[in-house]
């Protein structure tokens, strides 16, 4: 006999853990908040509802579930030798996710396809949504007094991009899986939504994100022709894929070369005086250029600073998106070629006024607001800076450089168990002292890359246990043939060369919910590459 209780029970589970994933994947691309919020309750509704009792839970093992709360483990043997004890716990209130998410899942019933399919739905028009106000405050950033890429993100633009490439990744599944589609209309609004994100992913401008949808599409172009029979068609994605990489390397190439097309100054100039009659400065020891000229030779200061104050109403002392504006205007002026005088300012329309206020230190990015080549541009400058100059400070890629050197110093010292929870400001900053490196104290801080991470605060032997926790779940659950948990997992890997992403609130929330889903609750169909 049917028991109509029990029944009614498993209903309530099913639709309470449906309407909860559905609030945690709609809120994921706009608030952190939301985030904690939406997670607890999904944690929560299982507990309330006493959901493992479950039919679907009957066969479902914890090993993976074991496996990531032993992650949040070893962050916790990590405190047995830790220096800071305050900082140790807000550690471990970041990765707090590890447990709290993976155990709601786990504990949750095993929704249909149609649902599952649903909440995918529901995360990648929560993305669209995201990306259109990213466009909106981007074309109006000078009403809103946006002078930075970064700042027309809700949330981080690093763990933006990854929702971003996710949202990829699924349009396309259901765009090739065309029974998650039903009308035509469908299937073609999924494909605009796949090409705009692609394009938004350029505008958003995050070269983490971009590299991490680089290297997911080269895995797909792979298994497509490891799969293709047609040896025509082989060929044909071999040449599409050679055609991309070379035109990628010459967009590249021409960057670096527009950077290092040199003039020709010499040191003979360094007497010349304006036409006013006053001397210029000239800093020979310095080689830093923009578009090929130097940038700190024919600077007459107090004409600069004159002329300047009469054209702007920001004053010539004050700083910009924490640059010293005559820093940026000095690098501006070099760009076009003129001379750091009066004269050179009396060139400068009335365009260039305005983005030299913006903090825009090169004529070129003008009207690029929407294009990458500026991105480029200033990763080359800056890294030409840094190894001439040494000096990382207030550069994005060059102090990155400078937190895997002092990462390395500090893994080739605690080679096996590393620095423990909570210690990496002290451990870091020693580091630094003992490298002399010039970066300021204010701007010293750990690995932006999760692997080295890992291997500074748990050793080896933490790192390894890491890595198998993340890994082993995919052929525990059996899901070694689901190509979307590949390739998002290929997306996460990627990206967290460049960032410790999983130890981010988003980033790691993002991550395991997903993961998690992939792992308990993927269909047949979607574990199945046929």
């Amino acid at each position: 006999m049917i028991d109509i209780k029990s029944v009614n029970k498993d209903y309530w589970r099913e639709n309470i853990y449906f309407l909860s994933l559905v609030i945690c994947v709609g809120v994921l691309p706009f608030s952190e908040a939301l985030v904690s919020i939406s997670a607890g309750i999904l944690l929560f509704q299982a507990l309330i509802l006493q959901s493992w009792k479950h039919p679907s839970l009957l066969f479902r093992s914890p090993k993976t579930l074991t496996l990531f709360i032993s992650v949040f483990v070893v962050y916790i043997l990590g405190m047995l030798h830790t220096k800071d004890f305050h900082f140790a716990v807000y550690e471990l209130k970041k990765v707090i996710f590890w447990i709290v998410i993976p155990l709601a899942v786990f504990l949750s019933p095993k929704i249909s396809e149609y649902k599952l399919i649903f909440v995918f739905k529901v995360f990648v028009v929560a993305v669209t949504m995201a990306s259109l106000i990213h466009l909106g405050k981007l074309i109006f950033a000078n009403n809103l007094y946006l002078s930075d890429f970064r700042d027309v993100s809700i949330i981080s633009h690093i763990r933006f991009s990854l929702q971003v490439v996710l949202a990829i990744i699924l349009s396309g599944w259901f765009i090739l899986h065309k029974t998650t589609l039903k009308p035509n209309a469908e299937i073609i609004l999924y494909i605009i939504v796949s090409v705009w994100l692609i394009v938004f992913l350029f505008l958003l401008k995050s070269l983490l994100g971009l590299l991490a949808f680089g290297i997911t599409c080269s895995v797909v172009l792979y298994l497509f022709i490891k799969n293709q029979k047609d040896k025509k068609i082989q060929k044909w994605a071999i040449l599409l894929f050679v055609i991309v990489f070379v035109l990628l390397l010459i967009f590249v190439g021409k960057a670096v070369a527009d950077f290092y097309n040199y003039n020709g100054e010499t040191s003979e100039f360094a007497e010349q005086r304006t036409l006013s009659g006053n001397l210029y400065s000239h800093d020979l020891n310095n080689i830093i250029r923009e578009n090929g000229t130097l940038v700190y030779t024919f600077i007459c200061e107090p004409e600069l600073e004159k002329e300047w104050n009469k054209r702007s109403k920001i004053n010539y002392s004050n700083s910009i998106n924490g640059f010293p504006l005559n820093s940026t205007l000095i690098r501006y002026m070099a760009s076009k070629g003129l001379k750091k005088d009066s004269v050179g300012i009396s060139f400068l329309a009335d365009d260039d006024i305005r983005l030299i206020e913006q903090g825009v230190t090169n004529y070129k990015f003008k009207n690029s607001r929407f294009s990458i080549y500026p991105r480029i541009y200033e990763t080359i400058w800056e890294l030409d800076y840094y190894f001439k100059t040494g000096d990382p400070n207030n550069k994005t890629l060059a102090q990155r450089i400078e937190f895997v050197k002092a990462s390395v110093f500090l893994i080739k010292r605690n080679l096996f168990f590393g620095i423990g929870t909570g210690n990496w400001k002290i451990d870091y900053n020693e580091a630094y002292d003992k490298m002399q490196s010039k970066l300021l104290p204010e701007k010293r801080g750990p690995s932006h890359n999760q692997y080295l991470n890992y291997m500074v605060k748990f050793g080896l032997i933490g790192f390894f246990w890491i890595m198998f926790a993340l890994i082993a779940p995919v052929f525990i659950e059996k899901q070694q043939r689901n190509v979307v948990l590949i390739l998002f997992l290929v997306a996460i890997a990627a990206a967290n060369l460049g960032d410790s992403n999983l130890e981010t609130h988003m980033g790691l929330s993002f991550f395991i919910l997903f993961y998690s889903l992939f792992l308990w609750n993927s269909t047949r169909q979607m574990s199945s590459r046929d």
